[in-house]
């Protein structure tokens, strides 16, 4: 018996080594971003059949479900601090729904009061500290097209207007400030395709898609972008059973998650039948914990990515980051012997070759009609766009951007009237009248599809 455990465990060992090859090997092809995602799936789930043969854990579609107990232990230990996890969750309540929070709160006054005007707090650090570093954080990591060309930078615009979606979030939380940009973008979008094919011009076609799909190894990297994602799900999930274990909701069972050989989270399954039994009250903290919990991660996480940028800014590098038309992550250090960093005017002659130097060594580039490089930049002295040589420090700095990011991003989304959506779910719990749910997850189901249609433009 031993034996033919050892022999398993050496054949899931193996495994995982053919698994990992196979799909770094796919990822450092010319093929595009979908067919690198489509392959790198074929391949998870082929091993996930093969984890399946050697351990005996079923598999569907990929993805298996290692359940254990350990998991419910913990959260029963943290579910003691009762009033301490409901105070979180009736925050989390009113960083949902803003000042409308007060009314679907259900506690004395004064008490409601206090939970209001905290999370007015959050809410103004959220908004003006946190979230404008967020693109910036995650577009290096995304590979997205922002940055200056020698010193040109474009700005988008926006329909709604910075100051109404601001007024949004005080009143409607976080919630409606979502809601009311996924349509805003969509009627962007929509305006787009009428002057395309009404007016016949190319509108659509420069139209930026206003949602994307977050894959590991494709346009996240792969082990930093797996770690920060079963970080995300361990945090919700976690929330969620905190939350039903003190609304006295059984857990059927929780563990861990796997998607082939991948590990894609953690998992707690409360009693659904039971919930919905419960007081409003009960299954809004319980509903609501995942997003706030998300939330709340991502300020930490915040912190702690501004405290390594200051204690590793010795060890960061100066100079230009390409983010478009050159090489994937080339930084260059000079121009023509002149030492870049920041948005510099270098007062180029157009048809001129310039010798530039980077970190794949020395280049010749021929200045443009405009007088410019011909590339999209960010200066490295920004700390969103922070780069080392040093790969330790490297990983560390893109595992904390994606974390940071992704939990306020997922936690926000979360928020959504969508079906499948923690949102939804709130404000049908929460609001009386039962077809004006429905009427806002219809229309924010037409704005989400609509900000997907530039894909295939």
């Amino acid at each position: 018996m031993q034996k033919s455990q050892q022999k398993n465990w050496l054949g899931l060992i193996i495994l995982v080594a053919i698994t990992f090859a196979a799909i770094f090997t796919i990822l450092e092809t010319d093929l595009s971003a979908p067919l690198k995602f489509f392959g790198s799936v074929i391949v998870l789930l082929a091993s996930a059949k093969g984890v399946s043969l050697l351990t005996g854990v079923e598999s569907e579609w990929g993805i298996m479900l290692v359940r254990t107990k350990r998991g419910i232990e913990i959260i029963k230990g943290l579910a003691k601090h009762e009033e301490l996890w409901k105070y979180f969750a009736d925050l989390g309540t009113c960083l949902a729904f803003g000042l409308l929070g007060f009314f679907v709160v259900k506690r004395p006054r004064m008490e409601r009061v206090k939970i209001v005007a905290s999370a007015m707090i959050v809410l103004t650090f959220l908004l003006f500290f946190v979230s404008p570093m967020v693109l910036p954080f995650l577009t290096i990591s995304l590979g997205l097209s922002l940055g200056t060309e020698s010193g040109s930078v474009t700005e988008s615009q926006d329909m709604l207007g910075p100051a109404l979606l601001s007024a949004a979030v005080y009143i409607g939380g976080l919630s409606t400030m979502v809601t009311l940009s996924i349509i805003n973008y969509g009627l962007t979008v929509a305006a787009a395709l009428v002057d395309s094919f009404v007016f016949g011009a190319d509108t659509i076609s420069q139209t930026s898609p206003g949602v994307t799909l977050i894959l590991p190894g494709v346009n996240i990297p792969l082990v930093e972008g797996i770690l920060a994602l079963v970080l995300i799900l361990v945090v919700h999930e976690g929330s969620h059973a905190l939350l039903s274990v003190i609304g006295r909701v059984p857990l059927l069972s929780s563990g861990l998650a796997f998607f082939g050989v991948i590990p894609v989270g953690a998992f707690v399954e409360p009693d659904e039948k039971r919930l919905t039994t419960k007081p409003a009250e009960v299954q809004t903290r319980v509903i609501v914990a995942g997003s706030t919990a998300n939330l709340l991660t991502a300020v930490i996480v915040f912190i702690l990515l501004f405290a390594f940028l200051f204690a590793t800014s010795p060890f960061r590098e100066t100079g230009w980051l390409v983010v478009e038309g050159m090489i994937n992550n080339t930084v260059i250090y000079s121009v023509d012997g002149v030492e870049v960093d920041g948005v510099q005017q270098l007062g180029l002659t157009p048809g001129d070759t310039v010798t530039l130097e980077t970190n794949y060594g020395t280049m010749d580039r021929v200045v443009d009609e405009d007088g410019m490089l011909g590339i999209h930049y960010v200066p490295l002295s920004s700390p969103p766009y922070a780069h080392y040589n040093f790969f330790p420090l490297d990983f560390i700095f893109r595992f904390l951007a994606l974390t940071f990011c992704l939990n306020f991003i997922i936690g926000i989304v979360n928020l959504l009237p969508l079906p499948f959506f923690d949102g939804y779910r709130l404000v049908e719990l929460n609001i009386g009248e039962k077809w004006i749910p429905k009427a806002i997850m219809y229309v924010c189901i037409g704005a989400f599809l609509m900000n997907f249609l530039p894909w295939f433009f």
